[in-house]
């Protein structure tokens, strides 16, 4: 009989629409990991970027890691799930494309440019972000040198990773990073599941997956899987 995780459950739920405000926290996060800041972000560095404070901040962050939006460790930070860096790439986009707009077509400068497009990047439609970008001739940096990410398109050395909650059953995956508490990592690290590690999953519902690790079969409550990213390697045999 496989081993059930002793730790709270937590049903799946489907990922509503993300206001500004949420979009910002994304954003923020993203941001701080593409100037070269390792996850989890402090919460402090958060606060101080929006202007608001730690209170605040940590109210969001809950908010969202309930969301699988982001992952939460006490007293470190927050980082981005495979969904929210999706979220935060579209959005990081969009604002990315008015700016060279802004710059190349009504002779804005650079900052200026950036500024304005804030106030565009989250009532711009994806369809309408689509035609802009070919509008601009799919341009892959805006006006100050920073990455436009491609569309719903997690960083490069991230393809093809998806969060073990989303592979389909019958598939094998190596585990390429855990966003988990490190008390976390250290208990399903005793049961066979790490980095570099290969599991199998074997199936799959509302409540959580089941997988075969090299220590045998682990039920997974949904909210520890869908922190649980994986490389597909092939399907299981």
């Amino acid at each position: 009989m496989p081993k059930q995780t002793d730790l709270a459950s937590a049903g799946a739920t489907e990922q509503p629409s993300t206001t500004e405000s949420e979009e910002m926290y994304l954003i923020t996060v993203a941001r701080a990991v593409e100037s070269g800041h390792p996850e989890p972000v402090p919460m402090p560095e958060i606060a101080e970027a929006l202007s608001v404070s730690v209170a605040s901040a940590n109210e969001m962050v809950r908010k969202l890691a309930g969301r699988h939006l982001v992952t939460y460790e006490p007293y470190r930070g927050a980082g981005l799930t495979l969904s929210g860096r999706v979220v935060a790439n579209r959005v990081l986009r969009t604002r990315r494309l008015w700016a060279t707009f802004l710059v190349e077509h009504l002779g804005f400068a650079p900052v200026e440019a950036d500024d304005q497009a804030c106030h565009l990047e989250h009532v711009t439609a994806i369809d309408a972000a689509d035609r802009l970008a070919r509008f601009l001739g799919n341009p892959t940096v805006d006006p100050m040198g920073q990455p436009i990410p491609a569309v719903d398109s997690p960083t490069p050395e991230r393809r093809g990773v998806i969060a073990l909650d989303q592979v389909p059953v019958g598939v094998t995956g190596e585990v390429v990073e855990m966003r988990l508490p490190p008390a976390t990592r250290d208990f399903l690290g005793g049961e066979g599941i790490s980095v570099g590690s290969h599991l199998a999953i074997v199936a799959a519902g509302e409540s959580g997956v089941l997988v075969e690790t090299a220590l045998g079969p682990l039920n997974l409550i949904r909210r520890l899987a869908a922190g649980i990213d994986v490389r597909a390697v092939g399907r299981a045999g």
